[in-house]
């Protein structure tokens, strides 16, 4: 006996064994689009609905609903089963409906809390980029202030080199002397004083 541990593979050995595996005409007799089969056997793999289950077990009688729920059994009616068959007093399947309907919600109620954990972490993901978004633009910002202070503190220091230069005095200018500076004039000799000084002889000198 053949092992297949999901719904959505027993349902696709069905097919193969009772349709040679056309899933139009097994969509067909079920009452079901394409599409859905599509999605159960060989697209998303999505768990069948409580609507698709019960429609293949009306639709295929001579199959096991265990077999096709839980994999137990045989999956024809008329093959033998290796677990002991329950009393005749007892349904074959006591609370079948029942158990589909609630695997059935089950599911409804999974699908739906994925799509909000999916719709949760989407948002969260825009959230995140677009605080890196705001990070990045604070960045660029202080980059930009950082800059300009920059500018500024050299626009400082050549301003305070500027005033130096106009302050202090040039030191190759402060002590150079003219070229040729003037004599000082020299003070003017008394003829009393002149006189003395030179010789009598000169005196007479015509």
């Amino acid at each position: 006996m053949k092992n297949f541990p999901s719904v959505n593979d027993r349902i696709l050995y069905l097919i193969d064994n009772q349709l040679s595996g056309n899933k139009k005409k097994f969509a067909e007799r079920i009452g079901f689009a394409p599409q859905v089969v599509f999605n159960i056997v060989s697209g998303r793999k999505s768990k069948p609905s409580f609507d698709v289950l019960e429609a293949i077990i009306s639709s295929f009688d001579e199959i096991s609903p265990e077999w096709l729920l839980t994999g137990k059994g045989a999956m024809l009616r008329r093959q033998s089963a290796p677990e002991v068959a329950p009393p005749p007093s007892e349904p074959a399947f006591p609370g079948l409906i029942e158990k589909i309907q609630d695997l059935s919600v089950k599911v409804g109620r999974l699908e739906a809390e994925n799509e909000h954990l999916r719709a949760v972490i989407e948002a969260k993901q825009r959230e995140i980029e677009a605080k890196q978004r705001e990070i990045e633009a604070q960045r660029m910002k202080i980059e930009a202030r950082q800059k300009e202070i920059e500018d500024k503190e050299r626009q400082i220091k050549l301003m305070r080199i500027d005033h130096l230069k106009k302050e202090e005095p040039d030191i190759h200018t402060q002590y150079l002397e003219p070229a040729h500076a003037p004599l000082p004039p020299k003070k003017p000799v008394e003829s009393a004083e002149l006189l003395k000084s030179q010789p009598q002889e000169a005196l007479f000198t015509p």
